[in-house]
């Protein structure tokens, strides 16, 4: 199967508007005036500057930013675009009706376009600009036989042009789309990343991708011990990277002309992303502002918009930066989140990370932290351990440690925050290294997770004791820490020999000054109502509760 009777072979011939709308798809831009114009060249974009005169741009498409379909400002644009040389104007409809502005249009010899209103201005100008670069003689053919968007059908065309299985990937390596040509050979790291839908993790992952996005063209890797060599390209719109596509090499090489034929697929793949992503994204805004919603406002008619219909099964992730190895004296986000990582990229990275591993996912941030809600896929375990994965790829990718807390299943899909009081009260524990690890599960924390209850009641651990508020006190006058080892020792259960190993000291230290507490405070380690209400106070402490 020859190169050019499967990718275009890009002879820069002036596209015209009717390719232009096939590239794009009905669904992003329509033609409302007469189909003749189909017929008109294309060769540029401008953005409609309101309030400005129009600018030249021979045969140029004017996106018509703040335009109404039947306003009165319509008529005079669209005849100085004519006069100006453009061969069409886009405007975004909102409701209105479009009659009488396809009427101007064909009076002035002008095309009218429709956009989507969910597609943003500059997302439009990038995908005509990338269209626009992938539309030349024999273009028409492809772009008319791969409908934009069908990323299946692009990795088998590419497969069967250079000889080897095809894999289209995002910037989160999530693998997108992937070729299904008979007899091609592929290797068990394809088979996972195939199964699984993400590229697994290996060692020498990062080295590759950043070899690979800083190169201009076509990267090769050769086999390993492990896997077959790869043949791969970076997918970009402009100098923006939007993912990557990757062709196994098998034993007997790849076609003679196979780096040709992927760095041309390449174009095409961007115009395929970029609407790809395009439309993915105007899903998961509207998603996310109904979980917002959701998690704010306790919003019946957003749990009915994102058709919960089974709230047992999802549960409230809340994730937030933390300084690795350090103390947290209180949970509190102003004091415990890590200001050197952006919220907005945090958010992006956690919301790629969690779609790829448990689907569609609505995120959104408040304070310094990011919250999520997720469906519970086949068991909580199995969700646990995927949050866990996604949490590595955060912190990963953002070069940060991270606290993260899993709800118990919500109660009622209109009672979302409770279960985000109980995703966030993780996260606390989290922070003042109450837990064993970074993810941690309220279903594993209950009995924390009350003491947490009772001191937000009770936060003044006098009212629980006044003999911890005195031991308290004197530990910050005298910068002892009879506070530690006493709530050590009960702990303990009263062995001094534990305690002393835990603290590092002699076992005649530890008895020298439990009895100075005796001493000095009126410790009465006889008293089980004394120490009960102690060790309360002194553990709310730990957690982080105000003293």
């Amino acid at each position: 199967m020859s190169l050019h009777t499967n990718l275009p072979s890009f002879r820069r011939t002036l596209p015209s508007l009717g390719t232009l709308l096939d590239a794009l798809g009905q669904s992003t831009l329509r033609l409302v005036s007469d189909e003749a114009a189909r017929d008109l060249a294309i060769t540029q974009t401008v953005l409609h500057d309101p309030g400005c005169p129009v600018p030249e741009a021979h045969r140029g498409l004017l996106l018509g930013v703040g335009l109404k379909p039947d306003g009165e400002g319509l008529h005079e644009v669209l005849a100085d675009a004519a006069t100006a040389g453009y061969a069409a104007v886009a405007v975004k409809r909102h409701g209105r009706e479009v009659t009488l502005g396809a009427r101007a249009a064909d009076s002035v010899g002008i095309a009218l376009l429709v956009v989507d209103d969910d597609v943003e201005w500059l997302q439009l100008d990038r995908l005509v600009e990338t269209a626009l670069s992938g539309t030349g003689a024999g273009a028409d053919a492809v772009m008319s036989s791969l409908a934009v968007g069908d990323l299946f059908s692009l990795a088998n065309v590419i497969a069967a042009a250079t000889g080897g299985a095809t894999a289209i990937e995002d910037l989160s390596r999530r693998v997108l789309a992937y070729s299904a040509v008979g007899g091609q050979r592929i290797d068990a790291e394809r088979q996972e990343g195939i199964l699984g839908r993400q590229v697994p993790d290996l060692p020498l992952n990062d080295e590759q991708y950043a070899r690979l996005y800083r190169a201009p063209g076509v990267v090769g890797y050769p086999a390993t011990d492990t896997g077959l060599g790869r043949l791969a390209v970076a997918v970009r719109s402009g100098s923006e990277p939007l993912g990557s596509v990757w062709i196994v090499v098998p034993e007997g090489g790849l076609r003679p002309d196979a780096e040709q034929v992927v760095a041309s697929a390449s174009e095409i793949a961007a115009l395929h992303l970029l609407r790809n992503r395009s439309s993915h994204d105007a899903t998961r805004q509207r998603r996310t502002d109904l979980v917002r919603r959701l998690l704010e406002h306790d919003d019946p008619a957003a749990a009915r918009q994102l058709n919960v219909t089974d709230p047992g099964r999802l549960c409230v992730v809340a994730i937030q930066p933390s300084e690795k190895g350090s103390p947290v004296s209180s949970p509190t986000r102003s004091a415990a989140a890590t200001p050197s990582v952006d919220v907005g990229r945090l958010l992006d990275v956690v919301t790629l990370e969690l779609e790829a591993r448990l689907g569609p996912t609505g995120c959104v941030d408040s304070a310094g932290r990011v919250y999520a809600v997720v469906a519970i896929r086949e068991s909580p375990e199995r969700t646990r351990a995927a949050i866990e994965g996604a949490v590595r790829g955060i912190g990963h990718a953002l070069h940060t440690s991270l606290a993260c807390g899993i709800s118990r299943p919500l109660r009622a899909a209109w009672r979302v925050s409770l279960a985000r009081e109980d995703a966030d009260r993780v996260v606390d524990l989290v922070l003042v290294g109450a837990t064993p690890g970074p993810v941690a599960s309220a279903s594993s924390l209950v009995d924390s997770l009350r003491l947490l209850s009772l001191a937000d009641q009770l936060p003044d651990p006098a009212e629980l004791s006044e003999t911890a508020a005195a031991i308290l006190a004197y530990d910050v006058t005298h910068g002892t820490d009879h506070a530690d080892l006493l709530l050590s020792w009960l702990e303990s259960r009263g062995d001094t020999r534990t305690v002393a190993q835990q603290l590092g000291v002699h076992v005649n230290t530890v008895r020298y000054r439990l009895g100075r507490l005796e001493e000095v405070h009126g410790l009465d380690r006889s008293d089980p109502d004394q120490l009960l209400l102690l060790w309360l106070a002194l553990r709310l402490r730990r957690h982080g509760r105000p003293t």
